[in-house]
């Protein structure tokens, strides 16, 4: 699995976001129509996401129990304080960063989509409180994981731009005038 982060550079990255904010608008045109479709099939790929997250993230590098318990509580530890790291070794530490937040950039989407009545804040909240959960796993597994406080960071980080994307679609397609479908039907609605 650790091959995908090979595939990240600026342009998948600007690509990846720009798709995602595209399905935003896309699943915000329909959810302020009323489309409770959406809400559903926000919560089926809240799920989704979530079992991917898991298993990147638990499914241990060597038996659990013979690890070291590695634990980094200093931010940026691993690449700024970290002089053992060559000039490939600290490309791939920080891809690998941009991947952890790409992993968690679906779920602050999909909350948001899944559950319309939760803040922005309670979102952000809810990526960390996962990403501490994963990490304190990882740490009991002992299974070769390093338990990093940049992990926690950096999930947090992309659960929250996922929720920014998903304010900006909503609040992008409701300054756009109703469709002319939506129109008539609010003329319908008047004239009873």
């Amino acid at each position: 699995m650790w091959q995908i982060i090979l595939y990240i550079n600026p342009g998948t990255v600007t690509a990846g976001i720009l798709t995602c904010f595209a399905a935003c608008a896309l699943a915000a045109r329909f959810q302020h129509e009323r489309c409770d479709a959406v809400t559903h099939i926000a919560r089926l790929a809240l799920v989704l996401s979530l079992g991917v997250v898991v298993a990147a993230t638990l499914i241990p590098s060597q038996e659990i129990g013979t690890g070291d318990h590695s634990v980094w509580l200093v931010p940026g530890e691993g690449i700024l304080f970290n002089n053992t790291l060559e000039g490939m070794e600290r490309s791939m530490y920080l891809r690998q960063q941009v991947a952890n937040a790409a992993m968690f950039l679906p779920l602050g989407i999909c909350f948001r989509f899944a559950f319309p009545s939760v803040t922005l804040v309670k979102t952000v909240l809810a990526g960390c409180g996962l990403s501490l959960f994963i990490e304190i796993v990882q740490w009991f597994m002992n299974a070769g994981r390093v338990v990093d406080i940049d992990d926690v960071i950096v999930n947090t980080a992309g659960a929250f731009f996922g929720a920014v994307l998903c304010t900006l679609a909503k609040k992008l397609i409701r300054a756009q005038p109703a469709s002319s479908g939506t129109r008539r039907k609010h003329r319908r609605e008047i004239r009873r």
